[in-house]
């Protein structure tokens, strides 16, 4: 099983630890795969896009059968948790805005009110002036045209009934936002009001952002209980914390600290200790602010102080270079002064 199952026996195995293994697939469902559309591939408004870890079977086997299993279950279901807790925050931020928006009255039903209204006043005033032409063709004789522009006024005047129907019908549409997948939804048609009235579901409900959030909201609640039962399994340690101080850290990496370590080193400070060696008394947080604004001004002397031996030794450098320029077109004078004196004697025998 794996992608290794071809490979020479001599050859590394693959492992769950992998940077290209995903490890929400390992524990869980995998946030990417939630937002999918009829042909299984990622929806084109999913919130994550398509995963581009690898999902195996195989991993999850040999993660079962790791010897630190509890331990890296227990870490690979808080990130999921962590992954899932911010997306489903993310989309309830965005439905208090749709909230807001409908309490405001900006609606789907408003808007088509505003519309229909200036269509029917549109129309009305086009009516009223093909039968005033209709009228003075018809005086003046020419019945044809006067034909042509009450045909006209009449279809204007059912244009206008239509739009009243519809300002009447629009009167009864229902805006809400949904709980699940936040989005503005509305019941216009008959049958969907029919529907809303008997506590059926919305048209957008079998869709792939509805479904998708109903995954996400889901798989938060299974993760955050398994992700419970989990720390309490180890002792109701956190997440950056070792449970056994004698046993090997299984995050760790070359230099013996691993991911744990190195937060619990930042987070829990090292304990102060009197001249004798005894542990002296915890600090207050105010010295402890005026420990750390010394030693960053004193961080700061060093670095001015190393700044002023650079700009020495460049000087001196530079200094140097001159001396060096110096002595050279020295000696090119020394050399070129006999071979002067030399050209003067040969004139002077001549």
């Amino acid at each position: 099983m794996g992608k290794d199952r071809n490979s020479a026996p001599d050859s590394k195995r693959q492992s769950f630890k992998d940077p290209d293994v995903c490890k929400y697939h390992l524990v869980g469902d995998c946030p990417h795969e939630m937002w999918v559309n009829q042909g299984g591939k990622a929806s084109p408004n999913s919130p994550v896009g398509p995963c581009k870890k690898q999902h195996s079977e195989a991993m999850r086997e040999r993660l079962k059968e790791d010897k630190d299993y509890v331990k890296y279950r227990w870490r690979y279901l808080e990130d999921l948790r962590v992954f899932l807790q911010k997306l489903v925050d993310d989309n309830n931020k965005k439905a208090q805005k749709v909230r807001e928006k409908l309490k405001e009255g900006v609606t789907c039903t408003a808007d088509t009110h505003k519309a229909v209204e200036g269509h029917i006043s549109a129309r009305e005033t086009e009516a009223h002036e093909k039968l005033q032409a209709a009228e003075k063709m018809a005086e003046e004789g020419n019945l044809e045209v006067s034909k042509k522009a009450m045909e006209e006024a009449d279809y204007l005047a059912h244009q206008k009934f239509r739009l009243a129907r519809l300002k009447e019908v629009a009167e009864g549409w229902m805006d809400e936002c949904c709980e699940v997948c936040g989005s503005q939804i509305s019941w216009r048609a008959v049958e969907e009001l029919e529907a809303r009235s008997k506590g059926r579901d919305h048209p957008h409900v079998p869709g792939a952002w509805h479904q998708g959030w109903k995954r996400c909201r889901e798989a938060l609640k299974k993760v955050t209980e398994d992700a419970q039962k989990a720390r309490e399994a180890l002792g109701g340690a956190d997440v950056g914390e070792v449970v056994d101080e004698g046993a090997p850290d299984p995050f760790a990496g070359r230099n013996g600290r691993g991911r744990r370590g190195r937060e619990q080193e930042k987070v829990k400070p090292a304990a102060s200790r009197s001249r004798d060696g005894s542990k002296a008394r915890k600090t207050s947080p105010s010295k402890e602010k005026e420990k750390r604004e010394k030693e960053k001004d004193r961080e700061k002397g060093r670095g001015k102080e190393k700044d002023k031996e650079r700009k020495k030794k460049s000087r001196r450098s530079s200094s140097s270079r001159r001396g060096k320029k110096r002595k050279s077109s020295e000696g090119r004078k020394r050399r070129r002064s006999p071979s002067k004196k030399r050209r003067k004697t040969k004139s002077s025998s001549s």
